[in-house]
């Protein structure tokens, strides 16, 4: 500093710029080694280092754009990576593993609120984890509900939880043991799943089910429209209750409701009287995959739904209905709602042209002229003949010899790929979109005319759709139209507007291939074959040695375009089995979940030992009490052990004999 004062004023700041260039140069090299580590460092998998490098480069030399570009770059790709580990850590419940990532992604971008929002709800996944550790000690001890509700709990604040989907996979399955094996059970005890035998011969409706109640515990109520003296005649043999009940219903043109497990409500199959007694329940129903409007106008035709409701914007249907029609109603969107086949498109296009062109020969003078230098009008015969040789003007004369061949060959190839869905169109397009621009001239009274131009454009190259078509032998239907075009010519019209003329060559064509098979379309050929020749009149024309006496200008173009198609099968069509496809709905009228099959079920006879009541299992057949007025029955296996009373005698025919079996597991 002592030195520098001593110097005049120019020589001082002379000697500052100096410094000050020297510190810049010693900036501008620690920045690039900054950078340049950084770099390296990247590349050998040291990313928190390169990161942190690649910044100081930056607050080294902050007005270098180059600097800043790839800082920001391979910050914002490795932070996206360290994020998605993180997440996935997080997901799978392994919290600190988690945090220490997003703590890694913060020291690169402070100011990263992924992040931010991932370390603030770190501390309420850990109350999560603890619900999904005691819902799965709750599964072991086979306490199903509260695994449930401890899984549902962890999903509504987290809903990527993998351990809580898990858990709750787990329960479901379970769940659905457990109602499995309760719903046997229940069935096994059921009155409705019991054997029955019945042989009614034009028998009071009443007196039928009194039989039906007294033999096997079921109680029957009865609506006050149902007739009770309607006549029943029917002849079974081995069956369960339930279908017993059914044929006698159907006879009579009756309904029923189970109230609770032996208690049963017949009714009147009318409107009316469903709409009283049948009990309806509202289900959702998720559809993705089909048009939600043609599914709920097909489910109210099929199964005249009564209430159905369909919101386009989420994809939800919404019926109230019977649990027996919901139940079908669900069949058929799960035969419906499935994915889209779809197919990836292999392209390959090669346009192969040729050029040839010459230019051989000789160019003589086309033209040969005299002028009389500085005569104004006509000139006088007496004038023409004193001019000289030396005062006429003779136009230049030149002549050409060619000798050029030019040859060209050209390959275009685009290889592209699309996938497409099934019956979708989609449209693939190389090339350029050229302005064809539009001059109007509006006329002004005063003053020049006014004009207004407007600009449209128009594909030029070349142009591919096709719409493609699964089908189910794993073959591909493919609709295609290629277009090739080109730009032929252009105009200019007086106003500045600019048209062209578009040469174009178009395919249309429908093929069925295999998958994985490959078509070849060829055929678009053009060929032009031009020659100009200039001769000298005469000489040109005289064999072989004329062409010494011309020039011929040739030229020959050829293009061809070759399209290679092959479709692959990326999502083939859903295979359903015949139970999907086909779907038992009852009769026209009478919509029924499962048919009548008024199976014979197998009963175990075992003797009873004398004066022993039959125990638990034994078919016993019940008879006709001499005292029973109307056929009502009694079951010897709950009466007293006496002999039965022989039956008095009277002129009456004994009525026909009427047999229920009880009882009896399967």
């Amino acid at each position: 500093m002592t030195a520098l004062a001593l110097l005049p004023f120019e020589k001082r700041i002379f000697a500052w710029r100096q410094v000050a260039l020297g510190c810049a140069i010693l900036v501008s090299g620690c920045a690039t080694y900054e950078h340049t580590k950084g770099q390296l460092q990247m590349k050998m998998d040291k990313t928190s280092e390169g990161i942190e490098s690649l910044e100081n480069a930056t607050k080294l030399a902050p007005t270098d754009a180059a600097f800043k570009v790839d800082y920001l770059a391979q910050r914002e790709h490795s932070v996206r990576d360290i994020l998605g580990q993180a997440d996935t850590l997080r997901a799978e419940g392994k919290l600190q593993e988690a945090q220490a990532a997003y703590e890694t992604a913060l020291r690169m971008d402070r100011g990263n609120a992924r992040a931010r929002a991932a370390m603030a709800a770190l501390p309420q996944d850990a109350r999560y984890a603890r619900l999904v550790s005691e819902g799965e000690t709750f599964l072991a001890q086979g306490r199903v509900d509260l695994a449930l509700d401890r899984a549902a709990q962890a999903l509504e604040g987290f809903p990527q939880n993998h351990r809580a989907a898990k858990l709750k996979e787990a329960a479901l399955d379970a769940q659905a043991g457990l109602d499995g094996e309760r719903a046997k059970l229940l069935a096994a005890r059921s009155i409705l799943e019991k054997p029955v035998t019945l042989q009614f011969n034009d028998a009071a409706l009443r007196t039928v089910f009194e039989a039906i109640s007294r033999s096997v515990g079921l109680n029957i109520l009865l609506d006050r429209d149902v007739k009770p003296a309607s006549k029943v005649t029917i002849f079974v043999k081995d069956i369960s209750v339930a279908d017993a009940i059914d044929f006698i219903l159907l006879q009579n043109q009756l309904e029923r409701r189970m109230i609770n497990g032996n208690t049963m409500m017949v009714y009147p199959s009318t409107d009316a009287k469903k709409a009283e007694y049948e009990d309806l329940t509202i289900r959702s129903f998720q559809v993705t995959n089909t048009d939600i409007k043609y599914l709920s106008t097909m489910l109210k035709t099929m199964l005249k739904l009564r209430e159905v409701a369909a919101d386009e914007r989420s994809g939800v249907l919404v019926i109230r209905d019977t649990p027996e029609r919901l139940r079908l109603a669900a069949r058929l969107i799960a035969v419906h709602d499935v994915a889209d086949p779809e197919i990836m498109l292999e392209v390959e296009i090669l346009e192969v042209s040729s050029t040839r062109k010459s230019n051989l020969g000789f160019v003589p003078p086309s033209s040969f002229s005299v002028a009389t230098p500085g005569a104004v009008g006509a000139l006088t015969l007496g004038a023409l003949k004193a001019l000289r040789k030396d005062d006429l003007l003779v136009s230049p004369l030149s002549a050409t010899l060619n000798f050029k061949l030019e040859d060209t060959d050209a390959k275009l190839l685009a290889s592209p790929r699309i996938r497409a869905r099934n019956r979708e169109k989609a449209k693939i397009m190389i090339g350029d979109r050229v302005p064809t621009i539009t001059n109007t001239v509006t006329p002004v009274l005063t003053g020049a005319a006014v004009v207004t131009g407007s600009v449209s454009y128009q594909d030029v190259g070349l142009k591919l759709e096709f719409e493609p078509q699964v089908y189910a032998n794993n073959e591909v239907g493919i609709k295609i139209s290629l277009e090739v075009s080109n730009i032929a010519a252009e105009f200019t019209d007086a106003q500045g507007g600019r048209s062209y003329q578009i040469g174009t060559r178009n395919a249309n064509t429908n093929l069925r291939l295999k998958d994985g098979e490959t078509q070849i379309l060829g055929g678009l050929i053009t060929d032009q074959d031009r020659n100009t020749a200039s001769k000298i009149p005469g000489l040109g024309h005289l064999p072989v040695v004329g062409r010494l006496f011309g020039n011929n200008d040739g030229s020959d173009s050829r293009s061809e375009i070759i399209l290679a198609i092959t479709p692959r099968i990326v999502r083939n069509i859903a295979d359903q089995s015949p139970e999907a496809r086909s779907i038992f709905s009852g009769t026209f009228n009478v919509l029924r979940e499962k048919p009548i099959l008024a199976e014979p079920i197998p009963q175990l006879r075992v003797p009873a030992s004398v004066g022993t009541a039959p125990g638990p299992g034994v078919a016993v057949p019940l008879t006709v009490s001499p005292a029973a007025v109307g056929g009502v029955l009694f079951n010897p296996a709950t009466a007293p052990s006496v002999a039965p009373a022989a039956p008095p005698a009277t002129s009456l025919p004994a009525p026909p004999p009427m047999f229920v079996r009880p009882t009896a597991p399967r």
